[in-house]
């Protein structure tokens, strides 16, 4: 008894101490929420009743258990909250229901939720909650659901979150977790939803997941797992939704897989997984949806809906699939609603798919499927969506497709398909979507189809369509984009386009059409592209075009259209204004400089006249500028500098004056410069050098006079260089080896003087010409040209060179025009020059084929010598011919001398018939011939017979020499 009553006194003791910590833990949770709500940005006033003057009981958010006045949870989601958790939420000590989701709560989680030992549910997610998910979570023996995704939490997932065993729900998603799965979510036996998608998770999926038997969803997609999928994944035998997409394992789908009896929803896409699809995936009786796109996947499709009968979505596409459509895939009873099998590498034809009357979207698109489009299509009644394109189909468009009164896409661009659009298609009341571009289709486009009033995109380009646009199109009150490009298209455009007033892309390039612009299309005001090049449109711009003020290209190049530019420049949205090619006039407007998005500007090939206005250099976007073949006039206005987004620079054409700007060389991107065919004048500024992405530069026909700069060469990436009609002097500079991509060289008809530089040869690219014609050019022709041997051209007319052709040259077998003519050039002609006109070659002092043979010619020995050689020759003949005509001219004189003597001394003892005087002797006088000579008796002088008279022999005294008396005959010869 007496115990018992010491037992009832400890009773009574306990419920009073219990009573007691109640009413104390009331009144301190009452504290601790005011300090939580100080954390708290509360602009919406929902926590205005949370006051020490009502209960806590009834605070907003506040739940008490069984009307005790202690917290039991804590429900603030979607209240508008910002600001941060405050520690002090951990000293709930009753509390089980903590939701302070949806939210803009920002901060850490707080570690001290791990003292909230009885917490059951935790719901922090979708706020801006940063750094780690603390590990003190792992405290939590009895929570059952956390979630706390969607926010900006980083880190790894702490292993002790496995210690939370009683864990049903885990919410890991969208944040920015990186690190693997830890194996210790494999003791959460409870565990039916694991959600860690969309994060930066990395390394495998642990085969311990296996162990997971209650999982019902595993959804890991958008990380950067990898390996292959573990066929432990077989054992989750309750699972519902697999979503491993958008990773990067690899290797084969594991056939355990098919094993997962209650599985709906499998996604695998965005992968690298390889091998065929497993048959067992045919198992999967509850499957919905089957998504394995956007993988390796190979062998043919091997699905059967006929056995998955609740499917409703196979999406296989952008796989290496193979073979053809098999009449398994969707037979009669199937439920399949959406097939999708695009970019694989799928033939034959659609035939087998014609029983599938439950299916709403069709997508075969980017096969090599081909056949007819089948007349029986329209048995698709519920089809919505058709998408073909990107195959080989051929034949007509069948009449039956406006049977399908459910249709909204049709897309059917980029096959074979020829004929007209049939005017069933009028019938076609849901149609949003009409694609039939790149096909060879013809006739006309039926007025019928401006019945299809949903219609939101027609795109007709490339076919051969005829006629004209229909007169009713402003019908299509709906239509966004029209694009009726390259076609034969003729007549005006219809005015009721303009009362298609969503019409945001119009493009009707290319054709045939004529008359003026409709003035109706002022009422386009969501029009932002307009495309009307390449056609016969002509008059002037109406007006009212200035009104559209969202439109940002305009191209209306290449037509008849004239007056002046003012109507296109409304908008200050424009990035393309194009109207090249034709009759524009007056001056360029200043206002065109309130563009300031304008991206590319051309207006070449108008008739505008007047400045380039400096305005333009506010279009600082600006990469394309042309206003070439016009009548400008005045210099380039310096303001232009600030356009540093240049690539290309067109100014030809024009009669543009002053020196060649040496503020180009700051427009680092410009890849063209064009000022040719202007007035330009003075030095071309070596500045020109800083233009380091420059492809082609062209000045020629213009008045440049000076060197060209050494800093050319700094132009390593330019293919074009045309230099020619101005008055350059001085070298070719050698830096030119440095243009090392040149394809084309014109230097011709200028004053150029010096050698062709041997650093020509390294320009190994240079391929449509190198023409250097009509200079003061001089030397030999550099052996080096033979390096370059994809030369088409080459022309070297008209300068001083001189010296053979160099033996290089029969390297050049790209070459099919020549011109060395109007050199000094001698020597023979390489044999493999021969085939090349006589016109190649005239001018010099050439021969061989075409010209004359070079056999026997004394003079084309003297040819193949160098002119220094030749010269060397001529001086030396002038020399010894003075020598030897001085030593003549000596021994004349002493000859004479001689004879004089011997002359007086024969006088003396002479004696002549007569008497005569010592004259020539009469003719009574004899003569003796002897031994071919003429002896005259007496005095035995010789005298040269007449045949000998020319002779060179040194028996002929023509000299006179009196011959001793008693010489022998012998003496003479």
């Amino acid at each position: 008894m007496q115990k018992f009553s010491l037992m009832l006194c400890v009773s009574l003791l306990s419920t009073i101490l219990i009573t007691a910590c109640v009413v104390v833990s009331a009144n301190s949770d009452s504290v601790l929420l005011l300090q939580i709500k100080s954390d708290f940005v509360d602009p919406n006033g929902v926590l205005e009743n949370w006051s020490l003057s009502a209960n806590v009981c009834s605070w907003n958010g506040v739940t008490c258990l069984d009307d005790q006045d202690y917290v039991l949870g804590l429900n603030l989601s979607g209240r508008g909250l910002s600001g941060s958790i405050s520690p002090a939420v951990g000293r709930l000590v009753f509390l089980e229901f903590l939701d302070l989701s949806s939210n803009s709560l920002s901060g850490p989680i707080p570690r001290e939720l791990g003292m909230l030992k009885n917490l059951k549910t935790l719901l922090l997610y979708s706020n801006s909650l940063s750094g780690s998910i603390p590990r003190e979570l792992g405290l939590l023996m009895n929570l059952e659901e956390l979630r706390i995704g969607d926010n900006l939490l980083s880190g790894e997932i702490p292993p002790h979150i496995g210690n939370c065993t009683e864990l049903e729900i885990l919410g890991l998603a969208s944040c920015r977790l990186n690190g693997s799965i830890p194996i210790q979510i494999s003791n959460m036996n409870h565990l039916r939803i694991l959600n860690i998608q969309n994060n930066s998770l990395s390394g495998p999926i642990p085969q311990e997941i296996g162990y997971c038997s209650n999982l019902q969803v595993l959804s890991a997609a958008e990380n950067n797992l990898q390996g292959e999928i573990p066929q432990s994944i077989g054992k989750l035998y309750e699972l519902q939704t697999l979503n491993l997409a958008n990773n990067q394992l690899y290797g084969p789908i594991p056939i355990e897989i098919g094993d997962l009896s209650r599985l709906t929803y499998l996604y695998l896409l965005g992968n690298r997984l390889s091998g065929s699809i497993p048959a067992q995936l045919n198992q999967l009786s509850q499957l919905k949806i089957l998504d394995l796109s956007m993988n390796n996947l190979s062998g043919t499709v091997g699905i059967s809906t006929a056995r998955l009968n609740n499917l409703q979505y196979l999406v296989l596409s952008s796989n290496f699939l193979e073979g053809g459509i098999s009449e398994d895939l969707c037979p009669n009873n199937s439920s399949l609603q959406n097939l999708f099998l695009a970019g694989n590498n799928l033939t034959g034809t659609i035939e087998e798919l014609l029983n599938c009357n439950s299916l709403e979207s069709l997508d075969l698109s980017n096969n090599s499927l081909s056949g007819v489009i089948p007349s029986g299509i329209d048995r698709l009644t519920n089809l919505k969506n058709l998408v073909l394109h990107n195959n080989s189909f051929f034949g007509v468009l069948p009449h039956e497709i406006g049977n399908l009164s459910n249709l909204e896409i049709l897309s059917l661009f980029h096959n074979n398909l020829i004929g007209g659009i049939p005017p069933e298609i009028g019938k076609l009341q849901k149609l949003t979507l009409l694609l039939v571009y790149e096909n060879q289709m013809s006739g006309t486009i039926p007025n019928e189809l401006t019945n299809c009033s949903n219609l939101e995109e027609i795109d007709f380009f490339g076919n051969h369509f005829v006629g004209p646009i229909p007169d009713s199109i402003g019908k299509l009150k709906n239509l966004v984009v029209l694009q009726l490009r390259q076609n034969e298209l003729s007549g005006p455009i219809p005015p009721s386009l303009g009362y298609c007033k969503n019409l945001q892309d119009l493009a009707l390039a290319d054709n045939k059409l004529s008359g003026t612009i409709p003035s109706t299309f002022e009422h386009l005001a969501e029009l932002t592209l307009i495309t009307l090049y390449n056609n016969s449109l002509e008059g002037p711009l109406p007006e009212s075009l200035f009104m559209l003020k969202n439109i940002s290209i305009i191209n209306f190049s290449h037509n008849r259209l004239n007056g002046n530019i003012v109507p296109l420049l409304g908008s200050t949205a424009l990035t393309v204004l194009d109207l090249t090619n034709n009759s524009f006039s007056g001056v360029i407007p200043s206002a065109i400089g309130e563009s300031r998005n304008l991206t590319r500007l051309r207006l070449g090939h108008n008739l505008l006249t007047g400045a380039v206005p400096p305005e333009l250099g506010l279009l600082e976007e600006l990469d394309f500028l042309d206003l070439a073949a016009n009548n400008l006039s005045g210099e380039v206005p310096n303001m232009l500098s600030r356009c540093k987004r240049l690539t290309h620079l067109l100014l030809n054409g024009n009669n543009l004056v002053g020196s060649v700007p040496s503020w180009l060389g700051n427009l680092n991107l410009l890849g063209e410069l064009d000022l040719s065919s202007n007035e330009f004048s003075g030095d071309l500024p070596p500045e020109i050098g800083n233009c380091s992405s420059l492809l082609k530069l062209s000045l020629h026909d213009n008045n440049v006079s000076g060197v060209i700069p050494p800093e050319i060469g700094n132009l390593a990436s330019l293919n074009v260089l045309n230099l020619q009609s101005n008055n350059h002097s001085g070298p070719i500079p050698s830096t030119i080896r440095h243009c090392n991509k040149l394809y084309e060289l014109r230097l011709s008809e200028n004053s150029l003087t010096g050698v062709i530089p041997a650093e020509i040869g390294q320009l190994t690219e240079l391929q449509v010409i190198l023409d250097l014609s009509r200079n003061q050019l001089s030397g030999e022709i550099p052996s080096s040209i033979g390096n370059l041997i994809k030369l088409e051209r080459l022309n070297l007319s008209f300068n001083r060179l001189e010296g053979r052709i160099p033996a290089s040259i029969d390297r050049l077998t790209s070459l099919h025009r020549l011109n060395l003519s109007n050199n000094f050039l001698d020597g023979s002609i390489p044999s493999v020059l021969s085939s090349f006109p006589l016109s190649s070659f005239t001018g010099n002092e050439l021969c061989g084929a075409p010209l004359g043979s070079c056999v026997g010619s004394r003079a084309s020995e003297m040819k193949s010598l160098s002119t220094a050689t030749v010269a060397g020759i001529i001086v030396a003949i002038v020399l010894v011919s003075a020598a030897v005509c001085m030593a003549l001219l000596y021994i004349m004189l002493r000859i004479w001398m001689n004879w004089r003597e011997v002359s007086v001394s024969n006088s003396d003892g002479e004696e002549y018939e007569g008497k005569e005087d010592s004259k020539w002797p009469r003719k009574d006088n004899k003569w003796i011939k002897k031994n071919g000579k003429y002896w005259k008796v007496k005095s035995m002088s010789v005298v040269a017979s007449p045949d000998e008279r020319n002779s060179s022999s040194s028996d002929s005294c023509i000299l006179g020499v009196k011959r001793e008396v008693g010489a022998s005959e012998n003496s003479v010869v």
